[in-house]
């Protein structure tokens, strides 16, 4: 409940923004609070956002009522920049905008907009954006530019400072400023001139003390993201260009930056990689220092303890396991525009180090598959330590620059501090070209006597980098709350009150994200630590990341599977400790809509996460525990009885389809829609999408001399549903199936009883576990005899359903989904014409999953001129649920009709629930790609 000044805000604020945007709850309120950080803070009012006018009005309301308010886009900072105990904006959904400047060689982007989204805009150009942070598929604009990310190639040289064209910000007062517009900045002047006089008067002060001024130059020569970007007053004049420059890195404490312009940098096309492994750190380290000077875009150093972390991953050399104690290795990439070019790169890599003993010969590879794996060591090692941490504690991730020619006594003394403070899981890697070293270990912070070791451990580190190597204690993850106790410590008494008087210059009450990089309570760091209770064994290594949201189609609609997660761990730890009875039963009762009902359990999440957490898998033991017996009874019936099932849906269907015909789709809907409302939804939603009844099937004759045989199991699903009003073949999937099997030459076996066999996954999704799996059993058996003991492929016509048959059945069968099965069996015995039409292709999830996604496109190319993929995950379907909570379906598909050109007409997938959903939202009939090939091919 909201008192005092928060009261009176969301009142103010309700006059402008809807009500279902503004969140004060328990759950909402700790779900959006949630960071990447190991810092926790629970807001009291949180605000989605809409656009610049909502956000200035905010910023006005909160300064004049003296609140604190915090911005956030993605949340994946570790180190404590977007979490709030007061306001907290979420500037995400909203906030995609985007515009390709000048053929690619500038992009104008919002700040809800990911980086991988921004090159894939740029890709068609041959540009990127100069930051690659290894968050980039997750992590959002507005973060990239307000923490001046970087990563393993950008360096100092293509991060946000260096590369930031123009910005857009709002200011404390509300003050929208665009500094690529030369009416934004007359008008600025005019009514803030004092601002800009101040930030010419402190660039004037700087310049003048020598002191000073050598000091901020020398600490931007390194990846430096301590503190303010000082150097923007070293590095220019004009008061708009301090300005801009001052707001990256500057993570959310100056203003809220509402647009960028980037410069972009060239994509190039022709890579290559090396593992170098060298017998000690020292020889490493010496030719990282060799490289900075040849033609290499990354190098990653890698210590023995972080090697031997990963060594028994599926997929990395075996000769990992067989190096000397003492071993460390580079990562070495080297990138060019023509092949020519890259081959003479890697002579001449190879000939700059030659004279450096090796453990290993050096060799290069340009083999995308080969180049990958070696990557898959670099990027394995955060999983490895956070996957096998003790439940209950933290990953914690430092990053920290020490001067290159000192790196290697740098790393030894750091391994030393490790070992003095017992952390002997920690392992040391980091961008070595720019002495960045990252360094990941496990903390447990539930006992007074483990934050007291960790704040040791902390000091000393801060004595070792700074006073030891005048090094930076925040290389590119930003001060946020964990390093803002030492800024002072790390730039000197005149440097911070320099970036005092930036804060008091553009927040004069403090109010604009309080705590984060200006601290003056030397022990914040070791305060409002965040607690990680064991909850579940699916998800207690989660490390609330957030690199799962992306992938989520329920994000921003309900919760995302980090927000799942930590609102479950909450649930948990109140029912254990008994505390606040009234918070726990608010957030129980929201969970169950929020979480369990809203959650498509597609399991996307899992191909994001860092440590492959499958909240999908968790919603299902969650629906599974709260399944009543007299549901689960029910089910059990049903699992027995697939063919009656079946035959009452084919039914109603064809019943429904006869009202249809006579009523027309706009009556029919709103009787329908009628009819739902008064059932409190629990009868399905009717849409113009929905199918009549399938034929039944009838097994034909095998011809048992033609060796080509295939067993063909038609999902229940497309036994139930025939074809829909919108499709232009009248002819049901299975029937079409049949037909192109036949016409590729092979005989069709049918499973015995095939009506009464399911997959398992309607039940298994809903929690009824007993019921699938004696599905699952039941059908596997039917497909081992049918397939003459794995002897013949097995092809089931939904992807969804095949998925489920892989992760459930343990034999030898062979088992395939469309798209795998027409391109590995039937492509070669079938001639395709490609015919002359535009046609989209969506990859259903779990055709994702399967690895078939690029598949889909290049079968369908095959058979159609032009090919839209449209840029969207989950369809939200998941299963029945866009029947029953369509608004799910509706909110994964709500941006596919502006990604069709006007010129498709048909669209084909692999799941016959799905196509109903893509119809509906789209406006194009989608079916199963069968009937695109079908259309496209004779028999050879």
């Amino acid at each position: 409940m909201l008192t005092g000044e928060y009261k009176i805000l969301h009142e103010r604020l309700l006059k402008t923004i809807d009500k279902d945007r503004m969140f004060h709850d328990p759950l909402h309120t700790l779900a959006w609070g949630t960071d990447a950080s190991f810092y926790r803070l629970i807001p009291k009012l949180v605000v989605k956002s809409k656009n610049e006018a909502e956000v200035s009005l905010i910023m006005r309301e909160c300064h004049n009522l003296n609140l604190p308010v915090t911005y956030r886009a993605a949340g994946t900072s570790l180190s404590g920049q977007a979490i709030s105990d007061s306001v907290l904006v979420v500037a995400g959904e909203h906030w995609k905008k985007h515009t390709i400047l000048d053929d690619g060689k500038k992009i104008r982007l919002q700040p809800g907009i990911t980086g991988a989204r921004a090159n894939a805009l740029l890709a068609r150009y041959g540009k990127k954006i100069g930051p690659d942070p290894a968050s980039i598929n997750a992590a959002m604009i507005g973060g990239i530019a307000a923490n001046n990310a970087s990563g393993m190639c950008c360096g100092t040289s293509e991060n946000s400072y260096k590369t930031i064209d123009s910005i857009r910000v709002i200011l404390h007062d509300g003050t929208v400023l665009d500094t690529s517009c030369k009416d934004s900045i007359a008008s600025f002047k005019n009514t803030h001139i004092s601002l800009l006089n101040d930030l010419s008067q402190l660039a004037k002060d700087v310049q003048n003390n020598k002191t000073l001024d050598a000091r901020i130059r020398a600490k931007f020569k390194m990846k430096n993201t301590t503190g303010y970007s000082l150097n923007a007053l070293v590095d220019y004049k004009d008061p708009i260009d301090i300005l801009t420059h001052l707001m990256i890195g500057s993570e959310g404490t100056l203003g809220f930056i509402s647009e960028v312009v980037y410069r972009t940098v060239v994509e190039h096309k022709f890579k290559a990689s090396s593992l170098m492994v060298y017998p000690d750190i020292e020889k490493a380290c010496r030719a990282v220092s060799i490289l900075k000077s040849e033609p290499v875009a990354a190098v990653e150093l890698m210590d023995r303890a972080a090697l031997r972390s990963v060594e028994n991953d599926d997929g990395v050399p075996a000769y990992l396991k067989t190096l000397c104690e003492g071993a460390s290795a580079i990562l070495v990439e080297t990138r060019a525009s023509d092949a020519k070019t890259l081959k003479q790169q890697i002579e001449t890599i190879k000939n700059s180090v030659k004279d450096i003993q090796v453990e290993l010969p050096i060799e290069f590879t340009d083999v995308p598959a080969e180049f990958a794996m070696l990557w898959k060591i670099r990027k394995g090692l955060l999983p490895t330590v956070g996957g096998m941490r003790k439940v209950g504690t933290t990953v914690i991730i430092e990053d920290v620059c020490f001067p290159v020619p000192k790196l290697a006594e740098a790393t030894l003394d750091l391994q030393d501090l490790f070992k003095k403070y017992k952390y002997s899981e920690a392992v040391i890697f980091g961008h070595a070209l720019e002495g960045n070293l990252h360094f990941v270990f496990t903390q447990d912070f539930g006992t007074q006597p483990e934050i007291d070791r960790y704040a040791k451990f902390m000091d000393e580190l801060a004595d070792l980098v700074v006073g030891g190597y005048d090094g930076a204690l925040k290389a590119e993850h930003g001060t946020g709350r964990n390093m803002a106790p030492y800024v002072e410590m790390e730039w000197g008494t005149d440097a911070y009150n320099l970036m005092k008087k930036i804060k008091a210059i553009f927040d004069p009450n403090f109010l604009i994200n309080p705590g984060v990089i200006l601290n003056d309570d030397k022990q914040a760091h070791l305060k409002n630590l965040k607690p990680l209770p064991a909850a579940h064994e699916k998800i207690d290594q989660c490390m609330e990341c957030g690199f799962c949201e992306p992938a989520c189609v329920s994000h921003n609609l309900t919760l995302s599977p980090r927000q799942r997660i930590a609102t479950y761990r909450e649930i948990t730890r109140l029912k254990a400790s008994g505390e606040t009875p009234h918070v726990l039963a608010s957030m129980v009762k929201q969970f169950d809509y929020e979480a369990l009902q809203m959650c498509a359990t597609d399991s996307l999440c899992a191909l994001s996460c860092p440590v492959k957490i499958d909240t999908g898998k968790l919603v299902k033991d969650l629906r599974a525990d709260d399944a009543s017996p007299k549901a689960k009874k029910y089910a059990m019936w049903c699992a027995d009885n697939m063919d009656k099932v079946q035959s009452y849906a084919q039914i109603g269907l064809n019943t429904v389809n006869f009202f249809h015909s006579i009523l027309g789709s706009a009556l029919m809907g709103g009787i329908a829609g009628g009819v739902r409302t008064l059932s409190g939804n629990t009868i399905p939603r009717w849409t113009k999408a929905f199918p009549k009844g399938s034929p039944a099937i009838v097994p034909p004759a095998v011809n048992q001399n033609n060796p080509k045989k295939v067993v063909y199991f038609p999902s229940c699903i497309n036994r139930s549903m025939g074809v829909s009003k919108d499709y232009d073949e009248k002819v049901a999937l299975t029937i079409k199936m049949e037909k192109l099997i036949k016409k590729a030459g092979y005989e069709i076996i049918y499973p015995e009883d095939v009506n009464n066999h399911c997959c398992g996954m309607a039940f298994l999704s809903k929690g009824f576990k007993e019921a699938g799996l004696k599905k699952s059993n039941s059908l596997e058996a039917a497909l081992v005899k049918a397939s003459n003991n794995g002897e013949y492929p097995v092809l089931c016509d939904m992807s969804p359903c095949l998925y489920t048959m892989k992760e459930n059945m343990q034999s030898r069968l062979k088992l395939y989904e469309p798209i795998e099965f027409i391109m590995d069996h039937l492509k070669d015995h079938l001639n395709f014409t490609q015919l002359n039409e535009t046609v989209s292709v969506f990859a259903v999830c779990s055709a994702k999953k399967l690895g078939v996604e690029d598949q889909l496109v290049d079968l369908a190319k095959l058979c159609a001129k032009n090919v839209v993929k449209p840029d969207t995950n989950c369809c939200g379907f998941a299963g029945d649920r866009g029947f029953t909570h369509s608004e799910l379906n509706d909110h994964g598909l709500r941006d596919l009709k502006i990604q069709h050109p006007a010129e498709v007409k048909n669209g084909y997938s692999t799941s016959r629930t799905c196509e109903i959903g893509l119809t509906l939202n789209s406006g194009v009939s989608y079916q199963s790609i069968v009937y695109l090939v079908d259309r496209a091919t004779t028999a050879k």
